[in-house]
């Protein structure tokens, strides 16, 4: 079905030279698929196509220059495959025309990459789709080769349609005039209309020359499929225009033709792009003169940032593949808006900025990309409104640039508090985030306005969806509202701010806490559930709750609980989780007050399709239940792309969403939108996890995890802004040693007056002295006294902060004395084994405590 590819120049992916922190021999990339139909969606800076059913005939391409525009046919969203924009035709000897037909053909994939070919005995076929890097255009590169022992004319044509629809409204615009340069054989549609910004489309020809062309199709055929659409052939290169004063639906249509010896190529060359009607000749010629070098420059740039500038290894091929997968998304879902380049969630569909799929992406990249989350965060400051509202969305519509900006409700607001606590976390960049406050400030204000006086947050939307109507209670909300005042906690103490104030939001977010387990937790379903507007409660298992378990938000029976609950109810273990069950949301229109059926059917969409960050969500509750074994199995079965591969219906993708219905074997597990920006951001972040990187509200901590049959693992992580390489060895669920830049130390938690500068090892074992696993204050020093049989640590937060400390320690402890008086509270001491995990509780007396414990 599929192989991965050992020599990936073979879609001129280049490898190359540099100084890198290379854990290994790079990892193959491209990956080989056949026999079945796949989605693809890939794409560069400035232009990105989508193709269905495994066929190079194109879908649709979506340009970002000078402003999003887009070529697409399709009038229903769900049933968009059926509809093409590119026919493609052969004919050889005296043999009649025939048309490719959207059939599966082999392909070698990358993110940003296709080859299609077949081959049989009259001929072999092959097309190709690559991007540019400066320039806003595609190559689509064509070859046809002779595979009798005869000579023989071939005759290859290709029409694309070229009407548009524009960004957001996706209104169609079929009426443009055109323009034919026989100098440099290329067709151009003008549209002159400002809400395409007078967009010009070109389709020039870089390699053999056509013999005939045709720049419109007949009025009758307009609406019709391509492939009963015929290509005008009247005269050699005779231009056939739309004029100004009669424009038409416009295509680009060539025929070409040569007398091919056996073994003998026709290669074709296309290069289409987008661009002002003023700069169209002047692009054309520069990318004639120089496409190659720009398709190269691009895809070096992207191996370079995926294979070469940060490391992570685990020796588990399916899992570094998709590591390898995932950060060449993070690379290639970034396009052209209004003169910047900013992440969008995928290639071709969704051609908006959404904050959303930032956030949710940069917290994966914080671990490994400083300066990708700066400039993400900068960019939400720069467009903040004067209210100090971060954008929602940002795109053209119509004929203006258009910011939204987030309702109270807007779960925007949340993960950007989060995000920027991890980037602080991270990077040590106070000065950044001191510009951010007044933002951050903003958002923690805006969902509050949402608390009602059951101690809960209230939200229109079930769980994290972005559609329907119905206020009331949320789990989602809630939790991830407890977490973001204990972010903005430990942002405000970093910057001393709010200082009066801390101790009434710890109040507060420990009372949103007391509340979602008093109201929301349903001792009869074993889960964390909503209610509705009018009071009844909202029996849905919706994915959102199991963050309460990544977040430690539960106590570890209802943790256990809810995750029974979830493989009950939301699991297939062939494909991972439901979005929410039952899946009834299709005949609950009205009193969700959906727009029509925008949940979806029964398994599809947010009905109970199978959506990245479920997955993830789950296999960090498994996690959090000291689950290792099981979470790196499901990660490595659902979440990677060979496991998505090997599983019902599928194909390489690292997807928005599947199609949950088991009982349909045609659809069961198809994929919708495979290169989704945050299914890779998702992916990553529950491998740092999995390897063992904890991060709660005041600290970056390690429980290090090795994979089954494996004997060591590497990886790099942002510590102060810096990349520290991370190593793993031995075996067990415990540390026998530490060591900080080749020193031992006594802290599986960063302290921050004596950060590692360049490595990090740490050797699994049992331990022979006591070492810190975890605090719920900042750490400021931590050391071990191996004659005193002392472990002394340093904590900062603000008078009155409930903190605690966890500590393994391979004896019973004495006693604990905070500033110096014995701590009257008793620890919570369980014993594993031979090791004792002691669980110490105290408030700060202090901004600074000192806290010693004696073995």
């Amino acid at each position: 079905m599929f192989r991965r590819i050992q020599n990936i120049s073979l879609i001129f992916v280049l490898i190359v030279s540099c100084t890198s922190r290379s854990l290994k021999e790079e990892p193959d990339l491209a990956i080989h698929f056949s026999g079945r139909s796949a989605q693809i969606e890939i794409g560069g800076p400035y232009v990105g196509i989508e193709m269905h059913h495994s066929s190079p005939l194109l879908n649709r391409i979506s340009f970002f220059y000078p402003v999003a525009n887009s070529i697409d046919v399709s009038m229903d969203y769900w049933k968009r495959a059926q509809f093409r924009i590119l026919a493609i035709g052969f004919k050889i000897g005296d043999q009649p025309r025939t048309w490719l037909q959207p059939e599966p053909m082999p392909f070698i994939l990358t993110p940003f990459s296709v080859k299609f070919s077949q081959i049989d005995s009259i001929k072999s076929f092959s097309a190709s789709y690559h991007f540019c890097k400066n320039q806003p255009a595609m190559v689509a590169e064509f070859e046809l080769t002779n595979q009798r022992d005869f000579t023989q004319i071939f005759e290859f044509c290709t029409q694309l349609d070229l009407s548009l629809r524009t960004s957001h409204s996706y209104h169609p615009m079929n009426l443009a005039r055109t323009e034919f340069d026989s100098l440099t054989q290329t067709i151009y549609a003008n549209f002159d209309e400002p809400e395409t910004q007078n967009v010009q489309i070109f389709v020039a020809n870089a390699g053999e020359k056509p013999v005939d062309f045709s720049t419109s199709i007949p009025k009758s055929e307009f609406g019709s499929s391509l492939e009963h659409q015929r290509i005008r052939m009247k005269g050699r290169l005779t231009p056939e225009l739309l004029s100004q004063q009669a424009p038409g639906n416009p295509v680009a249509g060539f025929v070409y033709r040569k007398q091919l010896l056996p073994a003998q190529m026709l290669k074709i060359v296309q290069i289409i792009g987008a661009c002002r009607q003023e700069e169209g000749k002047i692009k054309v010629k520069e990318l004639k003169a120089n496409y190659p070098d720009e398709v190269q420059q691009y895809e070096r740039e992207v191996l370079n940032y995926c294979l070469r500038q940060t490391g992570l290894y685990t020796g588990d091929r399916w899992l570094d593949h998709s590591t390898t997968w995932s950060k060449t998304i993070l690379a290639v879902n970034q396009h052209y808006l209004d003169g910047q380049f900013v992440p969008m969630p995928c290639p071709a569909e969704y051609n908006f900025y959404f904050t959303h799929d930032v956030l949710l992406t940069d917290l994966a990249a914080v671990n490994f990309d400083i300066q990708r989350v700066q400039a993400d965060l900068n960019f939400m400051k720069l467009h903040a409104n004067e209210e100090n509202l971060i954008p929602h969305a940002w795109y053209w519509k119509n004929d203006r640039y258009v910011t939204e900006y987030p309702r109270p409700e807007n779960w925007n607001h949340l993960w950007f508090v989060i995000l920027s606590a991890r980037y602080l976390r991270h990077s040590a960049d106070i000065a950044l985030i001191q510009e951010l406050y007044p933002l951050l400030n903003k958002s923690i204000t805006e969902v509050l306005k949402n608390k009602k006086d059951d101690g809960l947050v209230w939200s229109s939307r079930p769980d994290w969806w972005d559609i329907g109507q119905n206020f009331g209670p949320r789990a989602y909300m809630t939790l991830l509202a407890i977490r973001a005042l204990r972010d903005f906690i430990y942002l405000s103490c970093r910057l001393e701010e709010n200082s009066d104030q801390l101790i009434n939001f710890e109040q507060l977010a420990d009372e949103l806490q007391f509340n979602l387990n008093q109201r929301l937790w349903d001792d009869s379903l074993k889960y964390l559930i909503n209610f509705n507007a009018d009071g009844s409660k909202d029996s849905h298992f919706y994915i959102g709750s199991l963050l309460a378990n990544h977040f430690n938000l539960l106590d570890e029976a209802r943790q256990a609980a809810q995750l029974q609950t979830a493989q009950k109810f939301l699991l297939d273990e062939k494909i991972g989780m439901y979005n929410a069950f039952p899946m009834d949301f299709h005949q609950l229109i009205d009193f969700y007050k959906f727009n029509g059926n925008e949940a979806g059917e029964e398994y599809y969409y947010m009905n109970g399709g199978i959506w990245p960050h479920g997955n993830a969500w789950y296999a960090l509750a498994l996690l959090s239940a000291g689950k290792k074994r099981a979470a790196f199995h499901f990660i490595k079965k659902i979440m990677t792309v060979d496991g998505i591969m090997n599983s019902p219906n599928g194909q390489p993708a690292l997807y928005e969403c599947r199609i949950g219905n088991p009982e349909d074997s045609k659809i069961y597990g198809t994929v919708d939108k495979p290169q989704f920006l945050w299914a890779g951001g998702w992916y990553l972040y529950c491998l740092y996890q999995l390897l063992g990187v904890r991060e709660n509200e005041w600290n970056i901590s390690f429980d290090p995890f090795i994979l089954p049959e494996q004997k060591s693992a590497k990886f790099d992580l942002l510590i102060e802004g810096k990349l520290i390489r991370v190593i793993l060895n031995g075996e067990g669920n415990f540390l026998k040693r530490i060591n900080f830049d080749g020193k031992q130390v006594f802290t599986a938690v960063l302290p921050f007056e004596k950060m590692p500068r360049k490595e990090i090892q740490f050797e699994l074992g049992n331990p022979e002295y006591p070492y810190l696993l975890a605090a719920n204050s900042i750490l400021e020093k931590c050391r071990y006294n191996k004659e005193g049989k002392n472990l002394t640590c340093i904590l900062k937060a603000f008078e009155g902060h409930g903190t605690f400390i966890k500590i393994i320690s391979p004896n019973p402890m004495k006693a604990i004395l905070l500033n110096g008086q014995l701590l009257n509270e008793r620890p919570e001491i369980r014993q594993v084994g031979k090791l004792f995990q002691i669980m110490i509780k105290f408030q700060h007396k202090m901004k600074e405590d000192e806290l010693i414990a004696q073995f």
